[in-house]
């Protein structure tokens, strides 16, 4: 997954891959990507989106693991922590998989 950089990641956590035009990635990894929105009534994601998502993450260091490349930004205003979705049950993070798809670590809970 270009997201989470895992390649073989638990399905029930992270969704099954996706592959379009050169990209792969876990189906919750996508939803919970930070500043990516799914199209309306298709359930996918542009791809150029995705690919600056992917961009703007591998500038990330996941606060769990510290690994480059956190997609998933906590949704508490003012507080900056990342993560990967592999990492997010380790590291206390909550995870909303439903209606807006959110996560944010333990402290904003």
């Amino acid at each position: 997954c270009m997201l989470c950089r895992w390649a073989e990641a638990d399905p029930d956590i992270c969704g099954c891959k996706r592959a379009k035009k050169g990209l792969c990635a876990h189906t919750y990894c996508l939803f919970l990507a930070s500043g990516l929105l799914p199209q309306e009534s298709r359930n996918s994601f542009l791809i150029e989106d995705t690919r600056c998502t992917i961009q703007e993450a591998a500038q990330k260091h996941c606060f769990v693991c510290s690994e480059m490349g956190a997609a998933i930004t906590c949704r508490e205003k003012g507080c900056n922590r990342s993560f990967h979705l592999p990492c997010a049950s380790e590291g206390e993070c909550v995870t909303q998989f439903f209606g807006l798809y959110r996560a944010c670590q333990p402290q904003h809970c």
